[in-house]
């Protein structure tokens, strides 16, 4: 029987991603191949990627076995390195895109010069229905928008907020994937005031340990936020 994918109803407005053309006809990668180091490369922000192998099978409707091969493919053939850290008995594993979007993976000799492969950020253009599209993105070289250090910064510590009390529940609090998308539009979409300020509500609801589902308070606070910096009416 087929493994069905599982996705958010948050997300059923949400259009796709461009998948780069150094991807798509490198004869190196596989469909499946392609279609994990895209999801991969959208969440590799600043500090890396760290949805795991279930989140991925999930959302690519195979399994956590499967994608654990895939991964290994990737990285035997240079796209990908993985780092593995240890901290309070919780192991992290952080992906990284050896090449990003912008870059060529390998050098491609089928008559395609210059190709640069764009993915369409996600972003929140429906406040109301909070609903995650992407925006269309040229295909320039600015196609990904530049990281910025403090948001990164904050996005990391939005990570060791949600998790500071895995060590006395004796458990790995973790996103989904379809969740971790839309922290990743949130980022950029947020004053960093705001981001601030979300961060610093979130670490005194956590450190009284009130939030039953740190993700889902998360988004919602990031999303009053992001209404707020924009006058509108937040329905979250």
């Amino acid at each position: 029987m087929t493994k069905k994918r599982k996705t958010s109803e948050a997300n059923h407005k949400f259009k796709g991603v461009w998948i780069p053309a150094e991807y798509w006809l490198d004869k190196d990668l596989t469909i499946m191949e392609v279609a994990l180091i895209t999801e991969i490369d959208s969440l590799d922000g600043e500090n890396g990627c760290f949805a795991s192998n279930k989140l991925f099978a999930d959302f690519l409707g195979i399994t956590p076995g499967r994608v654990s091969q895939l991964v290994k493919s990737l990285k035997e053939k240079g796209y990908i390195t993985t780092i593995y850290s240890t901290k309070n008995n919780v192991t992290q594993r952080t992906i990284r895109v050896v090449s990003k979007l912008n870059t060529p993976v390998k050098k491609l000799n089928r008559g395609i010069k210059n190709t640069k492969g764009v993915f369409n950020k996600l972003s929140t253009s429906n406040i109301s229905s909070n609903t995650f599209n992407s925006n269309t993105v040229s295909n320039s070289s600015s196609a990904k928008k530049e990281e910025d250090p403090e948001r990164e910064k904050i996005y990391k510590e939005f990570f060791t907020i949600a998790r500071m009390n895995d060590k006395l529940k004796n458990h790995s609090t973790n996103p989904t994937l379809d969740e971790l998308k839309q922290l990743r539009g949130l980022l950029y979409q947020c004053n960093v005031d705001t981001l601030q300020a979300v961060k610093d509500k979130f670490k005194e609801r956590m450190s009284w340990d009130m939030v039953g589902k740190p993700y889902s308070y998360l988004l919602k606070m990031l999303r009053d936020g992001l209404a707020n910096d924009r006058n509108y009416e937040s329905w979250g």
